[in-house]
């Protein structure tokens, strides 16, 4: 188990060690081997004698390990997943599964305890007493992950350290557990070789391989000079062919985003033919508000956002969250002008949208002096500025605008008005 156990650490360290240079969060800790007396001390409070595989496991490699990775905001995975994998002494226990067929049960040994809540158990009942087994606490349901613990470790590691969430293994099981060798082991793995390898200067030698990596690495300005090199209809068909490729909803969107960040007002024809009746690709809403705020000038492109909400107003009422959705990357004062008779109770939404339209002090003002819902969007907004947001210019702006809060202060009602209030005259301090 010692000669194994090295070979894991060193290929944890190389993994974390790469995901860090790549901008990953990640967490790595490998205890020294447990000694006897805690192994014991275990065996004691359990009430049972661990399997001797797993023994080994903790007195000859670790008495704790816990490796952890998330991939940068931004990166476009072929699959939602980050990693975890985990066991210690501190952690073995029996759970209770809230199933009177399983009270009192202590068949399941739980060795680590995932961030959401699920657990990654031993089967003291299977044939080699350290079968692996997932359990989801909102499903409470069982997933077999490997037959035993060498196995677990081995493939996991293989994996990437994938897991220890329900939502993570599905992609990679098959009937005897987690299966390195399927079709989406295999794509999962040389995702994440050339996501670890692969630099922008061998990425910009054709526009195929640059456009992966914009999807592993997002977009900055190196990126985009890149991208720049290329005729910029080449660009616009060579990103069309990859979203065209794509089956999920979500990654075709993150990967139109991209394509409108980079080309800009080169891509401003194609946008207008997602206006059309017979689009060149067939989008969602917010996906061609988007990219009409990318693309078009704002007055053309605010219109037509515009005017598409207005017509939806006609059949149903308009939230604050699908407003929101589709008008917030357009971050225009514009915006809050025709904010003025379509907000109403709830408010939520409204609020965020208030915040991203760059309101001005005069904005404020009149916000806060007008009706009731619109008061309270402009108090919500407010408290949610950001930081590095510069609202006052001088000392006579500041003033009137603390005025009026200490008005709505003095009128408001409901307790939650007045903390609403109050943490938006703290937000102005």
């Amino acid at each position: 188990m010692k000669h194994r156990m090295d070979t894991w650490k060193q290929q944890w360290q190389s993994l974390v060690q790469a995901l860090e240079q790549k901008g990953a969060k990640t967490f790595i800790t490998i205890d020294h081997p447990a000694p006897e007396r805690e192994i014991v001390e275990a065996e004691s409070r359990l009430g049972i004698q661990l399997p001797e595989e797993f023994r080994s496991l903790l007195k000859d490699g670790s008495s704790k390990v816990l490796v952890y990775w998330s991939l940068p905001c931004g990166t476009i995975q072929p699959f939602d997943v980050s990693g975890e994998i985990g066991w210690g002494t501190d952690q073995l226990g029996f759970s209770d599964y809230a199933n009177e067929e399983m009270e009192g049960q202590r068949q399941y040994l739980t060795f680590h305890l995932a961030g959401n809540g699920d657990e990654l158990l031993l089967d003291l009942g299977s044939p080699s007493g350290t079968s692996v087994v997932h359990w989801a606490h909102e499903t409470a349901e069982f997933r077999l992950l490997a037959p035993s613990m060498t196995a677990f470790v081995d493939r996991i590691t293989e994996l990437g350290c994938v897991g220890a969430e329900e939502w993570q293994y599905p992609y990679f099981c098959g009937e005897f557990g987690l299966d390195p060798e399927s079709e989406n082991s295999r794509r999962w793995k040389a995702w994440l070789h050339q996501y670890l390898t692969l630099t922008l200067e061998q990425a910009q030698e054709e526009l195929p391989l640059l456009i992966t990596y914009t999807e592993m690495n997002s977009l900055d300005k190196e990126v985009a000079a890149a991208f720049a090199r290329f005729d910029g209809e080449a660009v616009l068909q060579a990103w069309l062919k990859r979203v065209r490729a794509e089956q999920d909803l979500d990654k075709i969107d993150a990967l139109m985003c991209c394509a409108g960040d980079i080309l800009k007002e080169e891509a401003a024809d194609f946008v207008r033919s997602l206006w059309s009746e017979a689009p060149a690709v067939k989008v969602s809403n917010s996906l061609r508000a988007y990219l009409s705020a990318r693309c078009l000038p704002e007055g053309e492109g605010l219109k037509r956002v515009l005017e598409m909400l207005d017509a939806s107003t006609e059949q149903n009422k308009l939230s604050g969250y699908e407003a929101n959705s589709l008008l917030q990357p357009f971050g225009s004062r514009r915006v809050l002008e025709w904010m003025e008779d379509k907000v109403s109770f709830p408010y939520s939404g409204w609020d965020t949208l208030y915040v991203h339209s760059q309101p001005s002090v005069s904005d404020i003002v009149h916000w806060l002096s007008a009706n009731d819902v619109q008061r309270q969007i402009v108090i919500s907004a407010l408290s949610s500025l950001p930081d590095d947001y510069v609202l006052f210019i001088s000392h006579v702006d500041a003033q009137q605008v603390r005025s009026l809060l200490e008005q709505a202060l003095d009128t408001a009602v409901l307790k939650k008005e007045k903390q609403a209030v109050r943490k938006a005259m703290e937000r102005l301090a």
